[in-house]
């Protein structure tokens, strides 16, 4: 049956195609409609329509006639799709100032403080405790002014940079000179865990960081506690036995800026009343309106924060938990290790990204919750014997060690 139907639709195809003749620049003629005849095919007859038997002549000369074959649905849908798909992988993002790069560079701060904190419980595991804020050798070395992330370069893999440092190379005593000598070598070395991608650095002088060590609610006596409040404290060492709020709720690092300019993440104000160690929230007002950059009227550090790694004063290298990541900072004084109001902020947008005593690293909130900044901050006073809840809301209760609040960790993305 199947040869029989092809055999006639051939012959249908070859009788009801329409006849072209060329032309040869004579006038156009059509001949007279014809009936074709029937044939007979496996006994059935078929045959054209007498509408389709007629012989066709075509002028291709004719300019309203055209070769070209138009889009059809499909293939405009399709054409539609890739333009689509196009505006949204290449076009969209270079509106977003570079967001997929932004996220690749948060993801290597990321990275950075992982191997901080796991730095951090290394060293604890081989002396028993945390590294003190800030020490050394004292007057005549380094002034008792090194950061705690020098003791940390063991754990780092930098075990041949530390040993130069405490070999008394350079001409320098063990321990090196004070972090502002900038003849000694090592101070000037470049390293790359202690720097976010993200951050900013206008060429000065020192090597930077973007990691600082926290010290809790306190802004009195910062560089001379009998006991720390936070985590860290200059010439204190905690103990993870020490924390009984629960290393999962004690913050240890956080992310810090380096100066842009007058943009607040990266710099403090200098020179401030010592009205703002009993009231921090007099802090906002050294910023604009918009709380991005520093007022023209105030007064700023010559480095600003983070300048400078190897010092581990209150300026370059630790923070507070009074007011919110990417708040303003605000000095007593002129110098580094002075006391004041020194926020945690770094140079993602909406917040900063914080390791915990138990070696996690979260991103927090520049939202969130720091109940009253105006109430005045704990003194070693009232929380030497007792517990003594932080008056700083989320933000404070995770900045100490013994304060005995109850918190949760959803509430530092509010």
């Amino acid at each position: 049956m199947l040869p029989c139907v092809m055999e006639a639709y051939v012959s249908f195809r070859k009788r009801s195609t329409p006849v072209i003749r060329r032309q040869h620049h004579q006038p156009t003629k059509t001949t007279p409609n014809k009936r074709s005849p029937v044939r007979t095919v496996c006994g059935e007859h078929w045959g054209p329509s007498p509408e389709r038997s007629q012989s066709v002549t075509i002028n291709r000369n004719d300019p309203a006639r055209s070769n070209r074959r138009g889009f059809t649905l499909k293939e405009l849908f399709v054409v539609t799709f890739i333009i689509a798909l196009f505006l949204c992988l290449c076009v969209l993002p270079l509106g977003r100032r570079g967001g997929g790069r932004e996220a690749a560079r948060r993801m290597q701060c990321t990275n950075n403080m992982k191997q901080l904190v796991l730095a951090l419980h290394n060293y604890h595991d081989t002396y028993g405790r945390f590294p003190t804020a800030m020490g050394g050798t004292g007057l005549g070395g380094n002034e008792n002014r090194l950061n705690a992330l020098v003791p940390l370069l063991p754990f780092l893999e930098s075990s041949p940079f530390y040993d130069q440092i405490y070999s008394g190379s350079y001409g320098a005593p063990p321990g090196g000179p004070a972090p502002w000598d900038t003849t000694f070598p090592p101070w000037q070395q470049h390293i790359e865990v202690f720097v976010c991608p993200s951050a900013y650095y206008e060429g000065k002088d020192y090597q930077g960081t973007n990691y600082a060590f926290c010290v809790g609610d306190v802004t009195r006596d910062i560089h001379q506690l009998s006991k720390p409040r936070g985590a860290f404290a200059p010439g204190l060492y905690v103990k993870l036995s020490d924390i009984t709020d629960g290393t999962s709720y004690t913050i240890a690092m956080a992310e810090i800026g380096t100066a842009y300019g007058r943009q607040v993440q990266g710099q403090y104000a200098t020179n401030l009343p010592a009205t703002i160690l009993d009231d921090p929230g007099i802090c906002w007002r050294t910023v604009d309106s918009g709380k991005k950059y520093y007022s023209g009227k105030v007064g700023l550090h010559e480095f600003g924060r983070g300048y400078n790694w190897v010092d581990g004063g209150a300026g370059p290298g630790l923070f507070n938990t009074i007011l919110p990541p990417n708040s303003p900072s605000c000095a007593v004084g002129g110098l580094e290790a002075v006391d004041g109001v020194y926020s945690a902020g770094g140079h993602h947008p909406g917040g900063c990204i914080v390791a915990f005593t138990d070696g996690s690293v979260q991103f927090v909130s520049e939202e969130v919750d720091v109940g009253d900044t105006a109430q005045a901050p704990p003194t070693i006073e009232n929380y030497a014997t007792d517990a003594l809840a932080s008056p700083y809301g989320v933000w404070g209760a995770f900045g100490t060690i013994n304060g005995g609040e109850e918190v949760d960790r959803d509430d530092l993305w509010k």
